[in-house]
């Protein structure tokens, strides 16, 4: 139903109508979204049978090495299955004109250099600085690179954050991480 200058009527529980795009908004399923919840599920899946190769070790009394990536699995195909679920009832993602990205912007070269840098350095640096320090830098560095202030906060809140899981790793879940200066000055000085 429409008012005499062609506008729509309003809706009969008094809200204004929705304004109309020119264009069809497609009903039901959408295809991309159910094979991306698949592929999600498949994903998780694959990561439960590729933990059951994880050797344990037959005197481990502590949540082994399989217990993370059985969790992480279960998780995913956890989510993967609701997603799935979501888009067989017909609940649909939000559009991507609704996201706050200018996609005629360019891509930020620097930005994509520092990180990919700062993620090779990384893994050359784990077993010369040890865990810590390296994710401690690599931290700092693509902070910076994503817009960060400055490199001292970073540096020291990725520092802390890793000594922490190292400390988890190391000492709770027996997994080898080099601790390197950091970790070695910290249990001189304690």
């Amino acid at each position: 139903m429409s008012t005499a200058a062609g506008a729509p009527a309003p809706r009969a529980d008094g809200d204004p109508p929705a304004p109309s795009t020119g264009v069809a908004q497609p009903q039901g399923r959408n295809t991309g979204e159910l094979v991306m919840a698949v592929l999600l599920a498949a994903l998780g899946v694959y990561l439960l049978v590729d933990a059951g190769a994880i050797a344990v070790p037959g005197s481990s009394n502590t949540v082994g090495p399989r217990f993370f990536p059985y969790a992480v699995g279960a998780l995913t195909v956890l989510t993967g299955t609701v997603l799935a679920l979501r888009v067989l009832r017909g609940d649909r993602g939000p559009s991507d004109d609704s996201e706050d990205v200018d996609p005629d912007a360019p891509t930020d070269w620097r930005a994509v250099a520092v990180i990919a840098v700062a993620f090779l350095a990384h893994a050359l640096l784990i077993n010369v600085v040890g865990w810590p320090l390296a994710v401690a830098l690599m931290f700092a560095a693509v902070a910076w690179a994503l817009g960060a202030v400055g490199v001292v906060r970073p540096f020291a809140i990725g520092l802390l954050v890793s000594c922490v899981v190292w400390i988890v790793f190391v000492k709770a879940l027996n997994v080898a991480l080099p601790g390197g200066t950091v970790l070695e000055f910290l249990t001189d000085w304690l």
